[in-house]
């Protein structure tokens, strides 16, 4: 009796993997030729003009196709090429269906992204993307258009298969500077957060009301700030239900106790003879 085997899914990790494997240069005839591919578009692109060859073709060929037409329709009653034109096929519906609902999904994420972005929702996130375009700005400013392309390419078909060969040494290298680059984000900002406060303080104080309002959006770093503001919140509702929900002494009754040992003072004076 033959046991039964489990399904095997090396099918779709191999299509899941097919461009990490062209990447990586696992099969070098196949790399080699879509990467020779690319380099020799790109330099055709560098050195022949396809929109201006596009274009004067174009303009030829519409050219042709309304005269052929027009002799047809004024010879036979009938255009050349209405009447001897190819099968068509339209992709309009296809493409209204499969692509178009994508685009737009990524298009409702994509500006989502660029607002938390430009309106600093996520401050760590602006700020990495004003590095990127820092970074962008300093090379495009060094290379053109064509150059980075050609850059771009290059590195995608020679990083991967680096990474692949030294994975263990570059992902340790990348593990030690990325908590080195932590450790020195984290001081700098404390640093930074030490020097500025006496000087919003001061300033606070200056301000006068203003500068109370202010104050009061600071943020306060205090010895219990660690712990959190759940802790915060349940001590505050703690103490309050502590301070109602006790029970309260009676008041002591209020009485003219001062006024009656004057009284009885007096009183003793007037029945005691002068002679004493």
């Amino acid at each position: 009796m033959s046991t039964p085997t489990a399904p095997t899914t090396t099918a779709p990790l191999a299509q899941k993997n097919c461009h990490c494997d062209l990447l990586t240069w696992k099969d070098p005839v196949k790399t080699g030729k879509v990467f020779g591919t690319i380099i020799l578009t790109l330099l055709v692109l560098k050195t022949v003009n396809l929109f201006n060859i596009f274009f004067h073709v174009a303009y030829i060929g519409l050219l042709v196709s309304a005269i052929l037409e027009y002799v047809g329709k004024f010879v036979v009653g009938e255009g050349f090429v209405s009447k001897y034109k190819p099968a068509t096929k339209t992709y309009a519906k296809k493409i209204n269906d499969e692509v178009l609902p994508l685009v737009a999904e990524f298009n409702e994420k994509f500006e989502a992204e660029i607002q938390k972005i430009l309106y600093a929702h996520d401050i760590e996130a602006t700020l990495k993307a004003a590095g990127i375009s820092y970074i962008l700005y300093k090379i495009t400013s060094l290379f053109s258009l064509y150059t980075l392309i050609t850059i771009v390419v290059v590195l995608a078909f020679t990083v991967p298969a680096v990474y692949v060969r030294n994975k263990k040494e570059i992902d340790a290298a990348i593990a030690q500077y990325s908590k080195l680059a932590k450790e020195k984000t984290s001081e700098y900002t404390k640093l930074a957060q030490d020097k500025a406060a006496p000087q919003l303080e001061a300033l606070a104080k200056k301000t006068g009301p203003v500068g109370a309002i202010i104050k009061n959006y600071l943020p306060t770093r205090t010895a219990g700030s660690t712990v959190g503001n759940n802790r915060d919140a349940s001590f505050e509702g703690s103490a309050s239900a502590s301070s109602t929900g006790a029970s309260k002494f009676p008041d002591v009754p209020s009485s003219n106790l001062s006024s009656g040992t004057q009284e009885f003072v007096d009183e003793t004076k007037s029945t005691i003879p002068e002679s004493f």
